[in-house]
């Protein structure tokens, strides 16, 4: 595990950084406006299985992909004129919108089983900066294990944690 700060590299270099780890399959902790969030590349299904090993998450319950704009959106999920408006009135920001997924190349464990997809677009800058740097749709679940208190800072997701 590497923990990168703000304090001791520039956000440019800390998102490069990111960005080779989801490309390897990696998980990445960010701040969103939340609460801390879990990354993994949403169309990479080792990286998922990895996630979701870490979640303790229950088979069939969804995880929501952060993306970096409306357009990037339409890729995966039908946008109707109600899901339209919720984008164009309250993203980015703190929502996820559920829409009925397109078919695409998500990986397993990402898109419910009745076919829909939460799409978030964050307002908070380094998960943006995060999501455009990336370009594929990366997970918006949050940090911590499933049952867990939510993490609003790095050291309730440290807490927790084992060696494993």
């Amino acid at each position: 595990m590497t923990i990168l700060s703000l304090e001791e590299k520039t956000e440019q270099n800390i998102i490069k950084q990111a960005v080779k780890i989801l490309e390897s399959g990696g998980l990445i902790v960010y701040p969103t406006e939340t609460c801390y969030g879990l990354a993994a590349d949403a169309t990479n299904q080792e990286a998922i299985d990895k996630l979701l090993s870490y979640k303790r998450r229950r088979e069939g319950k969804p995880l929501s992909v952060l993306v970096d704009s409306k357009k990037t959106a339409n890729k995966y999920v039908e946008i109707n004129e109600s899901a339209s408006r919720l984008y164009d009135r309250f993203l980015p920001g703190p929502m996820t919108v559920i829409s009925k997924v397109k078919p695409s190349k998500l990986a397993n464990g990402v898109v419910s089983e009745l076919g829909t997809l939460g799409i978030r677009i964050s307002s908070y800058p380094f998960a943006m900066a995060l999501a455009k740097a990336y370009g594929k749709p990366i997970t918006a679940t949050s940090a911590n294990a499933s049952w867990q208190k939510k993490p609003y800072s790095v050291q309730d997701i440290l807490k927790p944690l084992n060696e494993k």
